[in-house]
Order: C-alpha cells, then sequence, then structure tokens
C-alpha cells in the first residue's frame, strides 16, 4: 500500500488538500484515518467519479483557454501549460466533453446558489448591473431560460441582491447564482459560460456546453 498524506496526496495529484480530505472522508479515495490525519492509498483507484478534480489554478486556466484569452498561459509553468493545452485536445475530440469537463470543475468552479424571486422581479433582475447572465441566461447558450434567472454575482454583492429583490432560499428556484469570492465576470468570458452549462446536469445544457466546445475547434 502506497500511502500518503492528505497534503502529500494533493500535491501530487494537483488539487488542494481539502479536496483530498473530504474525498478521502465521503469515499471516494481509499484511505484510513490514522493518528488524527487521513492516510491515502495512492495506488488504489477512485471509487467513485473518473478524472480528478482540477485546482483552481488548473481550472482557470482552463476556462482560460476555451475562451482563447490571449494571455490564457501568463504564469503558469510550461508544464502546466502542456497539461492545459493536452486537456483541450481530449474535450475537443471526445463525443460529450461536457462530462469530462464537469468532473475537472467539480471543486474549483463556483457553486450555485438557488433562490426563489417574484415573476414580476426578473426583468428587473436581469438587468442588474451587479449580475452577469449566464448558463441558459446567456444568449450565446442558444437556450430559453424558461423564466428563471442564471447569473453570476460578487459575494461583497450578494447580500444587498438577495434583500433588494427579496429571495428565498429555494430547492425549486427561479434565481440561480454563482458567487464569487472577487468581482463577478463582466462580461462573461466563453470558457466561464461553457463552465457553467456543463456543471448542470441538464441534458439540454450539457449538450449546449458539448455545442460550445466542439465549434471551438473549427
Amino acid at each position: 500500500m502506497a500511502e500518503l498524506s492528505a497534503s502529500e496526496y494533493a500535491k501530487r495529484h494537483d488539487i488542494s488538500t481539502r479536496r483530498a480530505q473530504a474525498a478521502a472522508a465521503d469515499g471516494q479515495l481509499d484511505a484510513r484515518w490514522v493518528g488524527g490525519r487521513w492516510l491515502i492509498d495512492d495506488a488504489a483507484p477512485h471509487r467513485h467519479q473518473p478524472g480528478r478534480p482540477l485546482s483552481r489554478r488548473s481550472a482557470d486556466a482552463l476556462v482560460a483557454r476555451l475562451t482563447d484569452e490571449p494571455d490564457w498561459a501568463n504564469g503558469l509553468s510550461p508544464s502546466e501549460r502542456g497539461r492545459t493545452l493536452a486537456r483541450i485536445v481530449e474535450l475537443r475530440q471526445g463525443t460529450t466533453p461536457s462530462e469530462r469537463l464537469a468532473l475537472w470543475l467539480r471543486t474549483a468552479y463556483p457553486t450555485t446558489r438557488g433562490f426563489d424571486a417574484p415573476t414580476a422581479d426578473l426583468p428587473d433582475l436581469r438587468l442588474d448591473a451587479r449580475l452577469t447572465p449566464g448558463g441558459s441566461s446567456d444568449d450565446r447558450s442558444g437556450m430559453s431560460d424558461g423564466g428563471r434567472l442564471e447569473a453570476h454575482v460578487s459575494a461583497a454583492d450578494l447580500d444587498a441582491v438577495v434583500h433588494e429583490y427579496l429571495l428565498v432560499p429555494s430547492h425549486r428556484p427561479n434565481v440561480v447564482l454563482r458567487v464569487h469570492d472577487g468581482a463577478a465576470p463582466r462580461p462573461l468570458p466563453l470558457g466561464a459560460l461553457i463552465a457553467d452549462l456543463a456543471t448542470n446536469t441538464g441534458p439540454r445544457e450539457r449538450a449546449a456546453a458539448d455545442r460550445l466546445i466542439h465549434e471551438g475547434s473549427r
């Protein structure tokens, strides 16, 4: 058994220590709790989702490359640039690349928070400068958002938006927000739109992500 500490495993596999600890605790990795820390069997395969999640740094590079940002590689080492380009090739050669992308981004991309808002307030929410429409609410998705809003917002603006529009947390939301630690992107980069759609479990959203990924290879 090739056992590593969570920090050692994280460094070897380019993920955060917290993610390694969480995966061990959730049973996604073969691990045992010894002396107040996780020891992870690096020789054993993941028991659940294939494809290791990317670190925030690697995920940001991948999303920037999907956007074709000219400076996407700034600050990356040659090996990091090479891994990012290899991931792009893998995505564009796959038949359902959104599935792979969702696995890579599952811990490093802003998660969604769902709210219920009065239907009459949705037009004003769409025009609020603090929100950046994304997912099915972005025209580039080619989708109708079906009377709901998907958008990005800064954590610094979230409480004010929730208060002003009387948003109520909901398991069946008509407003879905991705909350960023820093400023929300304005306008939304193409790579972020693709990530929005790919990390959604809906088949229409995944199909839209696949289309946008493949269009980038033409």
